[in-house]
């Protein structure tokens, strides 16, 4: 058997319409659709979707994350090009009004990345490899 391929990531939120402001107004996502207690955005590759936790529990039993977690459980992280581009992306989103864990820094597993908390309990990491590369690598 194959392994599944992954079509999408889906947020459960305690807020949607804060969730779908973060989204698009700061990190700019467009809408594909919505719906009540749903959102998706158009992707690149795979679609990122929010779903509030009331609505998850009504119509699937399945129960969402009511309360506000005390750390973070899930990371997006996104791969950019170079760590010059982390720098111009913190500058882009601290001028939106994303809070960072910190400024851009480069990290022993020899990346340069950016960290920052989403609405949904996820939290974001930019980041770029530096010069040699991803370490560690097995097999190409």
């Amino acid at each position: 058997m194959n392994p599944p391929v992954l079509t999408d990531i889906c947020l459960i939120t305690r807020d949607l319409n804060a969730s779908i402001d973060f989204y698009t107004k700061k990190l700019g996502f467009k809408l594909s659709s919505q719906m009540p207690g749903f959102a998706d955005f158009v992707g690149h590759g795979v679609v990122l979707a929010l779903w509030d936790a009331h609505k998850l529990r009504e119509t699937t039993n399945v129960p969402g994350q009511i309360e506000e977690p005390s750390g973070r459980g899930v990371m997006m992280a996104v791969e950019v090009a170079s760590s010059l581009e982390i720098d111009k992306i913190y500058e882009n989103l601290l001028a939106r009004g994303v809070e960072f864990y910190g400024p851009p820094k480069n990290y022993p597993w020899n990346a340069r990345a950016i960290y920052f908390g989403g609405p949904s309990g996820e939290f974001w990491e930019f980041f770029a490899w530096l010069d040699g590369g991803k370490p560690g690598v097995l097999a190409r």
